[in-house]
């Protein structure tokens, strides 16, 4: 099946500890603390067991969005990147759109499989 913007990769960003966090943190102040990162807010937020997916927007521009997966077992937050076409202007639509075509759900539910498509990157 072609995928409107080609293929998608999760890089990673950063774990919770880089941030400041404890891995007992809640996810309720884990996301709150990525949000205040960016200045942002979540547009969008699937929560699974084992992941939760993001629509990461800046206030007032629902054309700033980008997806963002955070690995709730590993404490890993990674960048959801497209090969082709824009990744970080996205509407709450586009997202929904995204989502679906990319069966970005499953990912969400099983982030661990991640990692075996990503090269070292010193995250553990």
């Amino acid at each position: 099946m072609l995928q409107s913007r080609g293929a998608v990769r999760f890089e990673p960003l950063f774990t919770t500890a880089d941030i400041g966090l404890r891995q007992d943190a809640s996810v309720e102040h884990v996301v709150k603390a990525f949000l205040n990162i960016g200045e942002a807010l979540a547009s969008r937020w699937i929560e699974m067991p084992r992941g939760i997916l993001l629509l990461q927007s800046v206030p007032d521009d629902p054309a700033s969005g980008a997806i963002y997966l955070y690995d709730r077992e590993r404490h890993i937050f990674y960048f959801v990147s497209f090969l082709e076409g824009r990744d970080d202007a996205l509407t709450a639509p586009e997202f929904d759109q995204l989502v679906s075509e990319y069966d970005l759900v499953s990912r969400t539910a099983n982030p661990g499989l991640l990692s075996a498509h990503l090269p070292e990157a010193g995250l553990a």
